[in-house]
């Protein structure tokens, strides 16, 4: 009988040892998974902040863009209301006037997380409403960051290619890369026959659907630095989040 309970002890120590080599077991990997989510969340808050920072930065930059271009649109209208002919002023108008930079915010972090399941790791209730409201607005705001295209189809249609290719040579609005502005350099255009300008101009001042295309893109361009603006803000706010995690 001795023999039978110390083998049945033995048994039940045996069972106890594995019961517990399995628990440790669990509780390791259990461990090793939590270790390597923080890790992954660590990674995906660092580059959610970089994507937001990076569209700020972008917005920032467009903001001061559409602002001078707004401007030139005025300097147009002004010229329109005139008997001026055209001159280096005017021509420079004239192109910056329809320049474009369109933006897009960089959506990649998120959606990696979304389509991976991987929004799980975000657990803070406050962070995963300001990144979700934060991408949802810029699609609805994408259309209206990009004025109209009307009134730049008729004015680079005016302007002759080779004037258009030295301006976009020795007078860019932004860098190669596209990201970075250069500002609206007052730039030397030598050899520009001004004269025959001023004949291919002098069809816009008889156009009158071109003066109020060019006057609604004057406004337009007000809408988008006011839509850029708000967009740069909600940026902020996430960035505010993410910082606190």
């Amino acid at each position: 009988m001795k023999k039978v309970l110390r083998g049945r002890g033995k048994l039940v120590a045996e069972f106890f040892l594995i019961v517990i080599g399995v628990l440790a077991a669990l509780a390791a990997d259990t461990a090793f998974e939590e270790r390597r989510d923080d890790e992954l969340k660590e990674e995906y808050l660092a580059r959610l902040e970089a994507d937001v920072q990076s569209d700020v930065e972008a917005v920032k930059h467009r903001i001061t863009f559409f602002n001078a271009v707004q401007a030139y649109c005025g300097d147009m209208l002004t010229w329109l209301d005139s008997d001026a002919p055209v001159d280096h002023a005017t021509l420079m108008a004239a192109f910056y006037s329809a320049e474009m930079w369109p933006f897009l915010p960089n959506e990649s972090t998120f959606e990696d997380l979304k389509s991976t399941g991987n929004i799980r790791l975000l657990d803070d209730i406050e962070l995963r409403t300001s990144l979700s409201l934060y991408y949802n607005r810029a699609d609805r705001s994408r259309a209206g960051w990009n004025p109209s295209q009307d009134y730049r189809r008729v004015v680079r249609g005016v302007i002759p290619i080779d004037v258009q290719a030295r301006i976009r040579q020795k007078c860019p609005t932004t860098d190669s890369a596209g990201e970075k502005p250069t500002g609206f350099p007052d730039c030397e255009l030598p050899g520009v026959d001004y004269e025959e300008l001023t004949r291919l101009f002098a069809r816009l001042k008889d156009d009158v659907e071109l003066r109020e295309v060019l006057t609604y893109r004057h406004s337009e361009l007000g809408v988008v630095t006011y839509l850029l603006a708000q967009q740069n803000q909600f940026g902020e706010q996430v960035l505010e989040v993410i910082a606190a995690q």
